[in-house]
């Protein structure tokens, strides 16, 4: 590979952004990595970034890249989080079509192969999602919902987009992704379970906790981006995850509880009392994940229990 290879990622210093960062110029020494980044989400220690990769700390709508060029681009900048979007209740949707609309005006002016990172959470419903399962706008009223159809008109468009221009795209859906350094201010379940575990809080589970989810460690879902950029078809969709990880929120929350030797209770807390009408929980879903296995060879590595191991030794050298 060329050393001079120029790459941008937006959101690159966000939970999934700054993972990629850091495998990329592992992986790449010579790597030209450009981070755009406004600090909206959460703000992750990325000392160890500096130096090693242009870090711009702005909005992406106002990033000038007229005398820029990139070989590659990984969009990541996005409203995120179940709590983390909920202030943006009504904007949420605009948001994310604007960092689209955005993020496509550069790869076509730079001539740059665009990653856009969507989310499971397109498929509206519950089951088992192969990328041509069908798609539902569910009755409920909430920010999940629209943040959801913000997603996928998204998708949409980069699909319209291409027959207009010299757009050359790819798209991942990811599910679930947990890992170090994840917020659990902004919503996130596994961060915020280990927070209560380690202090001896209750845990709380929504709606009895029975809710099965599909988890896959953050160094996976990174590696299945880079291979998807690298080798993925133009123009194709991918599911990245890990369907071999299936657990129930109470399960998840009596693991993390037994790992941490924990005296923490776990309690059912009702979630529209902490966050009001407009949280909505996610549906069950579980990632067919035979296309991108197929198309590039990545596979997962991470099973729950070493997932949630590096995890708890994540927190505990930082406690």
């Amino acid at each position: 590979m060329s050393q001079n290879r120029s790459v941008l990622v937006t959101g690159g210093l966000g939970f999934i952004g700054s993972h990629l960062c850091r495998a990329l110029l592992r992986e790449e020494p010579g790597i030209l990595i450009t981070i755009v980044d406004n600090l909206s989400s959460t703000e992750i220690d990325y000392v160890d970034l500096k130096g090693k990769a242009r870090i711009l700390i702005e909005d992406l709508l106002t990033f000038d890249h007229k005398r820029e060029r990139f070989d590659e681009i990984y969009h990541l900048a996005s409203p995120v989080g179940s709590v983390g979007i909920l202030a943006r209740n009504g904007f949420v949707a605009t948001e994310i079509l604007a960092l689209m609309h955005k993020v496509t005006e550069i790869a076509i002016a730079t001539n740059a192969q665009l990653l856009y990172v969507s989310t499971s959470e397109v498929y509206g419903h519950a089951g088992v999602h192969h990328e041509d399962s069908p798609k539902i706008a569910q009755d409920k009223r909430g920010t999940r919902m629209e943040y959801a159809l913000g997603k996928l008109l998204s998708e949409h468009i980069l699909f319209n987009l291409a027959i207009e221009h010299d757009l050359r795209f790819k798209i991942c859906r990811p599910f679930c992704v947990i890992g170090e350094s994840q917020s659990h201010e902004i919503g996130f379940v596994v961060p915020t379970f280990f927070r209560c575990a380690l202090a001896g809080e209750e845990i709380p589970v929504f709606y009895g906790g029975y809710q099965r989810r599909s988890f896959c460690h953050v160094s996976d879902i990174v590696a299945a981006l880079v291979a998807v950029q690298r080798k993925g078809q133009l123009g194709t969709i991918y599911n990245i995850g890990n369907p071999n990880n299936v657990v129930s929120i109470r399960g998840l929350a009596e693991r993390i509880v037994k790992l941490c030797s924990s005296s923490s209770k776990i309690v059912d807390v009702d979630p529209q009392k902490l966050y009001g009408k407009k949280f909505i929980d996610s549906f069950e879903k579980i990632p067919d994940i035979s296309r991108v296995c197929d198309h590039t060879g990545w596979v997962p590595r991470f099973d729950l229990e070493a997932s949630l191991i590096q995890i708890m030794q994540h927190y505990r050298l930082r406690s």
